[in-house]
């Protein structure tokens, strides 16, 4: 077991968080089947290959697109073809982490309705080694994919169906591509991008929680781990994110050290 690993699964703080926003989950989960019988695309948007609920102990990572702006804050994942949801709101995550040798994706997407908050998409998977890839370019690019059909519990019916998965998750070097927030609002460059996302005054939603920005596509602590740093050994959040890398290192064989190119 890795070392974040191992301070994940014996920090209470940590697991405290995940065990409350499990319970979060599961009353948008009941409101989504409450919602299903008026609203029937909830109907083939609800999919898990794993028993639900399952305990959560385990370091979390964020798929995120760069600059992470609120309406194209992740990066993109697909159910039978459809591109599941990339905006940010409370609730929201498209999480990658390891359990043993599986690779685990956990994405959800919320909405509000009736005065109740409901999940819109939710994907719940486990991929064994072999149903995965990973590379490792020369520039230090680490991409994991995948695009299998897969057996998973449909959580609205109960039934047991085929799916189609698809997604590939990058995640750059982000040494040097990491900007404060005092730059960011102050650079053209950066008003420009934003404004190709609905308008000028959009900001990084990632520069609200972090105080910085990030301008490649890369995979970002949990907000949860962040709030943590501290207890996780890291000396600031951004020390956390650059050292990111380390917990995939740690993870995916052969060795990283180099570039390299496989299915586990």
């Amino acid at each position: 077991m890795c070392d974040l690993c191992e301070k994940a699964r014996n920090m209470p703080e940590y697991l405290s968080l995940l065990s409350r926003m499990q319970e979060e989950d599961n009353a948008r989960l009941a409101a989504s089947m409450e919602f299903a019988p008026e609203m029937r695309l909830l109907g083939n948007k609800l999919y898990t290959s794993v028993k639900w609920p399952v305990k959560l102990a385990y370091p979390m990572f964020d798929a995120r697109a760069a600059f992470s702006v609120p309406n194209n804050y992740y990066q993109n994942l697909y159910l039978d073809g459809e591109r599941q949801g990339v905006m940010f709101a409370h609730g929201t995550m498209r999480s990658v982490f390891f359990s043993g040798e599986r690779l685990m994706i956990f994405s959800t997407s919320v909405s509000h309705y009736h005065e109740k908050d409901f999940v819109t998409s939710f994907v719940v998977l486990h991929l064994e080694p072999a149903e995965y890839e990973y590379s490792r370019a020369a520039d230090g690019t680490l991409t994991l994919s995948a695009d299998i059909t897969k057996a998973m519990k449909n959580i609205i019916t109960g039934n047991t169906e085929k799916k189609k998965i698809l997604f590939n998750f990058i995640h750059k070097p982000v040494n040097g591509r990491i900007v404060t927030k005092e730059k960011v609002l102050t650079s053209s460059q950066f008003r420009n991008v934003y404004a190709k996302y609905g308008g000028a005054q959009l900001r990084s939603a990632s520069m609200d929680i972090e105080g910085y920005a990030i301008t490649v596509p890369h995979f970002a602590p949990h907000p949860f781990m962040l709030q943590l740093y501290e207890k996780f050994g890291y000396v600031s959040k951004r020390d956390f994110q650059e050292r990111t890398i380390d917990y995939f290192k740690s993870h995916l064989k052969p060795p990283f050290g180099e570039a390299s190119a496989g299915i586990l």
